[in-house]
């Protein structure tokens, strides 16, 4: 576990990468097919033109996600790039974020766990319902597509246009 003091990093210009395995991201593991892989990170801390310090936080990775729609996994890649600017007490950073909504902000932290704040981001950049663009009809759902009960909303359609013939 990677830790730093969140504003003394970014007021030295410190500078950290690393790779993380999938299988040490706990929070991830119920979003993915597989945990085989890993996320590379690089991490800068700097001071912005108005003195306050931030992170640039850049990700990547190479995932299994599970198809919402054939329930088959799905390749994703993740590459993100995010600066968090840092701010003293929630009150200065909601006067910051209404000044400018695409700002990103976190409160100082004297012990920032580096490899929480890179599973975050992650967490961020995942989609809400991973969707193949077309997905393979020759999964298993395919086979027993003959077996398939009718789709009732079809009957219902079936049973509506025979009720029209009749009353006519």
């Amino acid at each position: 576990m990677t830790v730093i003091h969140s504003v003394e990093f970014s007021r030295e210009g410190g500078e950290l990468g690393g790779v993380i395995p999938l299988k040490s991201l706990p929070r991830l593991h119920d979003q993915l097919a597989s945990v085989d892989g890993e996320v590379r990170w690089q991490l800068v801390g700097d001071v912005d033109k108005i003195e306050r310090p931030y992170l640039f936080l850049q990700v990547s990775a190479d995932l299994e996600l599970v198809c919402q729609r054939c329930l088959k996994p799905m390749p994703f890649r993740v590459k993100a790039d995010t600066v968090l600017t840092q701010f003293q007490d929630e009150m200065k950073l909601d006067e910051a974020v209404a000044q400018d909504e695409d700002l990103e902000g976190i409160l100082f932290e004297p012990e920032l766990d580096v490899e929480m704040l890179v599973e975050d981001e992650v967490l961020l950049a995942l989609p809400y319902a991973p969707r193949h663009a077309i997905c393979d009809p020759t999964g298993d759902r395919a086979k027993f597509s003959g077996d398939a009960k009718p789709n009732p909303f079809a009957v219902l359609a079936q049973l509506k246009t025979g009720k029209a013939v009749d009353s006519n």
